[in-house]
């Protein structure tokens, strides 16, 4: 199965701006150029513009690991580092449905 990402995030308010912006840019940068990255979407919850989802699905572990070391990943993950509150991760196994 594909590996699969979900992580929750709760941002600093007066980061919302920048953090938005060096994640849609990330976002853009997986698809278009990491190997193995079948797709990210990135969600903003509608009541509280603070609180964020990606979910990120990749052809296996190691395609994500190398997408963590990637410049765009990075230069999100600092901007990440001085914005995110509080965070949760799943990692899962992604299953085809017939």
């Amino acid at each position: 199965g594909m590996h699969v990402v979900l992580v929750m995030v709760t941002i600093r308010p007066e980061m919302r701006t920048e953090f938005e912006l060096a994640l849609l840019h990330n976002t853009r940068e997986s698809v278009a150029h990491d190997r193995g990255c079948r797709r990210v979407a990135v969600s903003q919850q509608s009541d509280g513009p603070t609180r964020w989802v990606l979910h990120e699905v990749y052809d296996d572990p190691a395609a994500h690991a190398d997408h963590r070391q990637s410049p765009h990943f990075l230069a999100y993950d600092a901007v990440a580092a001085r914005a995110v509150m509080d965070k949760t991760v799943f990692r899962c196994v992604g299953r085809h449905v017939s």
